[in-house]
């Protein structure tokens, strides 16, 4: 006759102990795996998020013909008629026989800007300098870009012939962002005003003779020293505007709202066609 072994007690209780400390260390494991790839997750979508606003934005701005208005928050532009819904590639508006996509006067009042006062020239004169290719006496084509903080999304909003604004939301999720105006030694604007913070020469303070044109440049450094500027604290004056060459964009995506940013990115755009509006 065979007799069966059992369990004790104590043998069941260290069984479980032992169990039990397996289970919690596997489930520590297992939990922070899953968190490490959820985060990983979320770092991945916001910098998709980044990318594509980022596209979008730069979709946007790189028709630009003026700055018409820059802050941290917002910046609006001027663009030619070809970035309007009417424009036809193929149309031929003044009928001299040039199709309007080749013509660089489309409308045919290039010669009206030596009878104009300055006030109206932007309504004629060839296409760069044109804001008006329909002669319908307002510009074809304005762009404002701007951040709502309370909204965390970026917008843009279009304006075609003075009508309603066409608003599109360009990204979500950002948490952080903003426009950073810059000009350029390499134009004869930027040439003499690498002045610095106190917009004075020779005394070498924080940013002269850096190579960089910063927004605090452009504003501080007065006529007597070669700039345009009013000291105001902005960029808001025409001529002051037309020291700006690029954008400077910075935004960070806080995709699953926790308060703490998920990715961030930086990149520069700089309309081709600012320059050339200047030379002509």
């Amino acid at each position: 006759m065979s007799l069966r072994k059992g369990v004790t007690l104590v043998e069941l209780m260290v069984y479980l102990a032992v169990m039990s400390i397996a289970i919690v260390a596997f489930a520590g494991y297992f939990g922070g795996f899953m968190k490490s790839a959820k985060t990983a997750e979320h770092k991945v979508q916001a910098s998709a998020e980044l990318r594509l606003l980022f596209s979008r934005l730069s979709d946007g701005l790189h028709p630009a013909v003026a700055f018409t208005g820059v802050s941290a928050s917002s910046v609006t532009i001027l663009c030619g008629s070809e970035e309007a819904p009417w424009y036809t590639p193929a149309g031929d508006r003044d009928g001299d026989g040039i199709p309007d996509l080749k013509d660089t006067d489309d409308d045919g009042d290039a010669a009206q800007r030596f009878s104009l006062p300055s006030s109206q020239q932007w309504r004629v004169g060839y296409d760069l300098e044109d804001d008006d290719d329909d002669n319908d006496g307002n510009r074809d084509c304005m762009r404002s870009f701007y951040y709502v903080p309370a909204e965390r999304a970026v917008y843009l909003s279009s304006v075609y012939n003075g009508g309603a604004a066409a608003v599109k939301r360009l990204g979500v999720n950002i948490s952080s962002f903003s426009f950073i105006p810059q000009g350029s030694k390499r134009e004869d604007l930027g040439r003499n005003i690498d002045l610095g913070n106190d917009g004075m020469p020779s005394t070498n303070d924080t940013g002269e003779g850096d190579g960089m044109i910063t927004a605090r440049e452009i504003d501080w450094v007065r006529p007597a020293q070669g700039g345009h500027g009013n000291r105001s604290g902005s960029i808001n004056t025409p001529d002051e505007l037309k020291y700006v060459t690029t954008i400077e964009l910075y935004a960070e995506c806080d995709y699953n709202s926790d308060g703490r940013a998920d990715a961030f990115l930086r990149t520069h755009i700089s309309p081709p066609l600012l320059p050339l509006r200047r030379r002509r």
